[in-house]
């Protein structure tokens, strides 16, 4: 199956993803809006969400598939299978630790993580119990990360890409619930939302089982065997975690940040989700699909072949990043006004989100080159570099936010966020230069320049139409109008983008249709 159409499946399921936890987060803002209930439940998640999201993008790969992969290459499929089932009988056994020690410890980590909440008792309080049936989730979905690590190593991405569709949609069941009943921004709410969360993390980890069980992996819990290749497993998974998911820790940090501002957490929750819609699908697919296809590349000392894999993932980020990054910084009041502006949120916290939309937007192509880039040290089991990197973003994020500290702290933490994005991608792509571990192919040096190019005049084009478009997006208008003026002025922007590409020679339309035949 060829590459591109592997990036497309897995983009596609991801984006699907994000879309049904699109319309979860617009029915989230319309029953919580930005109160102190909704502080208190983004802030119990931020622990919960950065795992899931991490896991639903791959992270988890670098630390198994390279073993995995090596071990059915060399030792059968046997051999790879009790490996499988030793990794979850120790993963397993550490996690239940690890919520023991968190459940006790929940009012020292939420002191931590949400220290501004500190000042406001019932917020804590709130805040607290909430962690604490969430915490169980982490559990659940990254032994769901394990299973889907299994599946993708034996080239089977379609179950594990759709699985985080199942959480969207129990939530959106129970908000719906809530809707109908008129309960909003109340503590019974946020209980309703969190145990939803946590039965879903439990109906994921079932299905993820089944998948794994009809792909010839059923695995058993046994007495842990912590060898040399399970010892390596969990010694790489959490730097892994960290490396794959730092556009993920960025969010995190400036989430904990920005506590001590009423709203402001949920300011940045609000962004973050329709920043997630694009990233989410190139990053994603790029972070699940690349990772194998170098690894079996370099197993056969392939080494042209696998920058020409980097450099066809390049080429998908780019052409559909750039206009992506463009269009949430121009349309961000229209888009964060249109599908938010209703029930408890309200005209001040749309131009609040609007401005952490666009310091994330900048920050969109820096998250996606660091996808592309990773899977080339993860394949060759280099983590110093990687991790190096990673810590480095963080403390640029962290220092620049913190130099902005005040009212506007949302929008400091925004753009924290993407100087230590950039940073990151940096440091990763110069070391690929000059280890000489990654070349760019003479393709994509011939198409990069010119997807630039069509993502400027894309700009223009947006540009315009948001002006012509403004009077037609207003808050006292009807929801479908607004609503069908801003697909339009999406669907004409993305169609515009990709003919300026085709003209410029960056993409080659006639042969899309190979993504969906067999390399």
């Amino acid at each position: 199956m060829s590459l591109t159409r592997n990036f497309t499946i897995v983009g596609s399921a991801t984006l699907a993803s994000r879309l049904t936890g699109f319309v979860r987060d617009v029915m989230i803002a319309a029953v919580l809006g930005t109160s102190a209930v909704a502080d208190a439940y983004v802030a119990a998640f931020l622990i919960p969400n950065l795992f899931r999201r991490i896991v639903s993008e791959g992270a988890f790969n670098p630390a198994f598939v390279p073993i995995f992969s090596r071990k059915n290459a060399e030792e059968g499929r046997r051999a790879a299978w009790t490996f499988a089932e030793d990794a979850f009988s120790s993963l397993l056994t550490v996690l239940m630790a690890v919520l023991v020690v968190s459940e006790l410890a929940m009012p020292l980590i939420m002191g931590f993580v949400a220290y501004g909440f500190t000042d406001n008792a019932p917020k804590f309080t709130l805040a607290v119990s909430f962690a604490r049936i969430a915490f169980p989730f982490v559990i659940t979905i990254t032994l769901v990360a394990l299973f889907a690590a299994i599946l993708n190593a034996l080239g089977r991405y379609m179950f594990a890409a759709f699985a985080p569709v199942v959480l969207n949609l129990m939530l959106i069941t129970a908000l719906a619930c809530l809707t109908v009943g008129n309960v909003r921004e109340t503590p019974a709410a946020g209980f309703t939302l969190v145990y939803t969360v946590f039965g879903a993390g439990i109906v994921q980890l079932v299905l993820m089982a089944f998948a794994a069980m009809r792909a010839g992996y059923r695995l058993r819990f046994r007495r842990p065997k912590f060898h040399s290749d399970v010892l390596n497993l969990l010694l790489r998974a959490m730097p892994g975690l960290l490396v794959a998911g730092s556009g993920h820790v960025h969010m995190l940090v400036a989430a904990g940040l920005s506590t001590s501002t009423p709203h402001a957490v949920a300011w940045l929750y609000y962004a973050d989700r329709l920043f997630q819609l694009p990233l989410g699908f190139v990053a994603a697919s790029i972070g699940v699909v690349l990772l194998p296809s170098i690894s079996k590349s370099l197993n056969k000392k392939d080494y042209a072949e696998a920058d020409q894999s980097t450099s066809r993932a390049l080429e998908f980020a780019l052409l559909l990043t750039l206009p992506a990054a463009i269009a949430l910084s121009i349309l961000a009041r229209p888009i964060v006004g249109v599908l938010y502006e209703r029930g408890a949120f309200l005209a001040a916290d749309t131009t609040n989100v609007s401005f952490v939309l666009r310091g994330l937007a900048v920050a969109l192509p820096g998250f996606v080159l660091i996808k592309v880039f990773l899977p080339q040290f993860f394949a060759r089991e280099n983590m110093r570099i990687p991790v190096a990197a990673a810590i480095i973003g963080v403390v640029v994020n962290i220092t620049m936010t913190a130099s902005m500290m005040g009212p506007r702290i949302h929008v400091a933490a925004a753009a924290g966020v993407a100087a230590g994005a950039w940073v990151n991608a940096f440091i990763l792509g110069f070391e690929l230069w000059r280890q000489h571990l990654f070349k760019v192919d003479a393709l994509a040096l011939k198409r990069v320049p010119r997807l630039i190019l069509a993502a400027i005049l894309s700009a223009f084009l947006i540009y315009l139409l948001e002006g012509m478009a403004h009077d037609y997006m207003r808050p006292h208008l009807g929801v479908a109008m607004k609503f069908a003026v801003l697909g339009a002025v999406c669907v004409v922007g993305i169609t515009a983008h990709i003919g300026f590409a085709y003209m410029l020679g960056a993409i080659d339309l006639p042969r899309f249709k190979d993504i969906f035949k067999k390399s």
